[in-house]
């Protein structure tokens, strides 16, 4: 938490500046007297018992204090305290959204933001505090201390790893079909596929390692993310995947925006076998937050990656397209939304189908339910090939649409630990029946998030 100020500052000064910084109309209330207090304390319980009960008691205030901006602050404050970010992170937005003069909200907000991975808003915010001419002399030397070690010299490290357990209906991606039919010169011929390529059902393990690290560089952000993903069934080891990802970034402030350059690299083996690899590198730039809608940020990307297939070294080939994004956080929602268009242009020109044009859309929303987090994402892909896939399966190029949804849900049992579970539904249709595949994936398990 390296945005939290000391102790004495957080409970004594940043109080009393929000008391006196906040709008004449925020501190008076247009109900009862009896229905909304006429004002909130200064300063949160220490005690974690007394916590939870002064959270329980400001739950059954927000209807009644729907307008108040000290009301939200303090309901953000002893929601962050007991550890409670996203819910913490929605109420201080409201009361920003209110008053967005309150200096102890804003400095809360950027704690909360921090805690959940938004580290350059977070300074931003801080930074924009530490620069107000009613803040404290004492605060503003602590401010500007922690900038400047989170700004010059420390890495801010985020990580989680899960273990789940569950059942998947296609555990080898195997087309939902029995017999293929080839077509020949003498006509058309049924061939039966081997037991091998057809559908496989089972139980599955999944361990997924997630790390992401930060830090200013100069007057931009260097960011390295870096992903470990494990799934293993028993009696289906040769179905059994490994994927390892990382990218490197760097972004840079030009025109109120982020100019940036990203290099990625991704493998995956299948049954112990290299089955995938692929490496590029991606020009970003992220919009300035004057032309994205409040609470969002969006960004574009023009993409290049070498694609390789190790097993089977003609299907390789060299993407180039572009990306647009958008997230948002509305409330207690949170959005994002991902459109993505490009050629695959074939290494050898006897690929089958020879260069593809591909495009996919990506969308998801998560909310808060029952004290945890519900989340719903769907994605959808075309791919068309510019020539005949083979004359052998119908004469023409292959169309094939990819469409997944996944509804997931996690609770956390304490800051760090939490209990999950997802459903996940993913299709492949084609002209050429070869390549229909559907799976059903359920799991079940634990999540820690590091510090």
């Amino acid at each position: 938490m390296i945005l939290a100020p000391p102790a004495f500052l957080r409970r004594f000064v940043l109080p009393l500046i929000t008391l006196c910084c906040l709008s004449p109309g925020a501190a008076r209330a247009d109900a009862p007297p009896t229905a909304c207090p006429a004002a909130f304390p200064l300063t949160a319980p220490a005690a974690r018992e007394a916590l939870a009960d002064e959270a329980g008691r400001l739950a059954g205030l927000t209807d009644a204090c729907s307008h108040r901006a000290d009301y939200f602050a303090y309901q953000g404050l002893v929601l962050l305290l007991l550890h409670r970010t996203q819910q913490a992170a929605i109420d201080l937005e409201k009361a920003l959204m209110l008053d967005p003069g309150l200096a102890g909200a804003q400095l809360d907000y950027a704690q909360a933001l921090a805690e959940l991975g938004e580290l350059e808003t977070a300074r931003r915010l801080t930074r924009d505090v530490s620069r107000r001419p009613d803040i404290p002399l004492e605060l503003k030397a602590w401010l500007a201390e922690r900038l400047d070690a989170a700004g010059r010299d420390a890495w801010q490290v985020e990580w989680s790893a899960q273990w789940l357990a569950g059942r998947e209906s296609n555990l080898n991606s195997a087309p939902g079909i029995q017999m293929l039919t080839l077509t020949l010169p003498g006509g058309d011929v049924p061939v039966a596929l081997a037991d091998s390529e057809r559908v496989r059902a089972g139980t599955t393990q999944r361990i997924d390692l997630t790390a992401f690290a930060s830090r200013s560089l100069g007057d931009g952000l260097l960011l390295l993310n870096g992903e470990l993903a494990l799934r293993n069934s028993s009696g289906n080891s040769d179905t059994d995947q490994h994927i390892a990802g990382v990218n490197l970034a760097y972004l840079h402030p030009v025109a109120a925006g982020h100019l940036g350059v990203r290099l990625n690299d991704v493998r995956l083996t299948i049954g112990g076998h290299d089955a995938y690899a692929s490496g590029g590198w991606s020009l970003l730039y992220l919009l300035p937050d004057d032309l994205t809608p409040r609470g969002c940020r969006s960004g574009l990307s023009l993409d290049r990656e070498t694609r390789k297939f190790p097993a089977s070294p003609i299907l390789a080939g060299v993407y180039t397209g572009t990306q647009a994004w958008i997230n948002c956080r509305r409330g207690d929602w949170q959005f994002n939304i991902g459109l993505q268009a490009g050629l695959d242009r074939a290494t050898d020109p006897a690929r089958l189908g020879g260069d593809q044009s591909r495009t996919d859309r990506v969308l998801g929303a998560s909310h808060p339910a029952a004290g945890g987090v519900l989340a719903v994402s769907g994605q959808r892909g075309k791919l068309l090939d510019r020539e005949i896939y083979s004359t052998l399966l119908g004469s023409q190029p292959r169309a094939v649409t990819r469409s997944s949804g996944r509804l997931s849900y996690e609770y956390p049992l304490t800051k760090e630990l939490f209990v999950m579970g997802y459903y996940e539904r993913s299709s492949q249709t084609s002209n050429i029946g070869l390549f229909n595949i559907e799976n059903h994936a359920l799991y079940l398990g634990v999540k820690y998030r590091g510090p």
